[in-house]
């Protein structure tokens, strides 16, 4: 069921620990044979390269111009960041929690969902702003509600209590960014931020890996354990 942002605070918190801290995945990224928690293997095919035309690699974060990608049917693709930049990296998540280059994902990826949702805001400055509106507990929780409250109620975030692939496509319909949260190679937690569907799966920035193209996640929405979609309000 879909629920907006008028959750209690418990309800509407998520626990960041082990957001991040996964090596860099190489190039491309190794986004199949993902383990769960108890360490049993999933199957997945290769992951696919695909060269996108008129790209140029610059520092973190990528700033782009607002125009539609060079793949069909993805979002409007206007930033990237990194939650280990160096700018922000060592920032703690609330007044008590891990770091942003540590357990950042989730606040990063919300970052490069609001700026492409036309609120521009990089991680640093969001983590700031939900620390000082108490949209982060001490120890790093993030309250969704935050979201809205933090961007003058410009941008939202909408709260689904499972997953599914029409539940994600209906967010992307929208123009809503689904954030999704998967279990890396090495079982960590992990949340990423969706830009569009195609035929071989989800194409994806993501937080640990800064690159000149969007990633792509060849599985379906069965490989994601939480969704979150932001956009604007």
């Amino acid at each position: 069921m879909l629920v907006r942002l008028i959750l209690a605070a418990s309800a509407a918190s998520l626990l960041l620990a082990g957001c991040g801290s996964y090596p860099d995945y190489g190039y491309p990224p190794a986004y199949g044979g993902y383990t769960g928690p108890a360490g049993a293997p999933a199957t997945a095919p290769a992951p696919a390269r695909t060269r996108l035309p008129n790209r140029t690699t610059v520092p973190a974060p990528v700033q782009r111009p607002n125009v539609s990608p060079a793949i069909p049917g993805l979002l409007s693709d206007r930033v990237t960041y990194s939650q280990k930049d160096k700018r922000w990296g060592q920032d703690r998540l609330g007044k008590g929690g891990g770091t942003l280059a540590r357990e950042g994902c989730v606040v990063t990826s919300a970052a490069m969902a609001m700026t492409n949702s036309g609120y521009p805001i990089d991680p640093g400055e969001l983590n700031r702003r939900l620390t000082d509106s108490n949209n982060l507990t001490h120890s790093g929780l993030l309250k969704w509600k935050g979201i809205s409250e933090v961007s003058g109620g410009r941008v939202k975030a909408t709260f689904h209590s499972n997953v599914s692939d029409p539940l994600i496509q209906g967010c992307l319909a929208q123009g809503d960014y689904p954030l999704v949260r998967f279990f890396l190679p090495n079982g960590r937690s992990h949340w990423a931020m969706v830009l569009g569907h195609g035929e071989r799966g989800y194409w994806m920035r993501d937080p640990l890996r800064v690159s000149d193209e969007p990633l792509l996640f060849p599985r379906d929405s069965r490989a994601f354990k939480s969704l979150r979609c932001i956009g604007p309000a």
